[in-house]
């Protein structure tokens, strides 16, 4: 049985460090011998290459440790224009503080996957740049000329 407390917990820890995730669920490949991926995505994470993975590996180690983390058979990054990754945030959004959504006997990401766990599916807010005051043009320092 998946610890889905201790998921929750890595995921708030790295969200807290590196900025917020995309998607971030656990599926259960109907042949992956009853073991559970992890998937990932963010706008700061490098979706489907080797550098993402290891980011996301380390993040995950130090959240849940080395043993927690061989319990997973996979932790795949995946871009966050991917069109899966789409799907699922305009079809099961999940936020941090919603209960996780379940789902079973599914196609993601061209898998077929028995059962589908997902803690969150939300699009990170964009984070505005604070705005330089704008003050009058004659409001700096004045100039005497003599």
């Amino acid at each position: 049985m998946i610890s889905i407390g201790v998921f929750r917990k890595a995921m708030h820890q790295i969200a807290a460090k590196r900025g917020d995730l995309t998607l971030f669920a656990l599926f259960k490949r109907a042949n992956g011998l009853g073991r559970w991926d992890l998937v990932a995505s963010a706008p700061w994470l490098e979706g489907g290459t080797l550098k993402g993975r290891s980011e996301l590996v380390d993040l995950l180690a130090k959240s849940m440790g080395r043993r927690r983390l061989s319990e997973l058979a996979r932790v795949e990054t995946i871009p966050s224009d991917d069109p899966t990754v789409k799907s699922i945030l305009d079809s099961l959004p999940v936020d941090d503080d919603d209960a996780e959504r379940r789902i079973q006997n599914a196609d993601y990401f061209g898998l077929q996957i028995d059962e589908a766990i997902i803690l969150r599916a939300k699009r990170p807010e964009r984070k505005r740049p604070a705005r330089k005051a704008v003050q009058p043009a004659g409001a700096g320092a004045s100039r005497q000329r003599g």
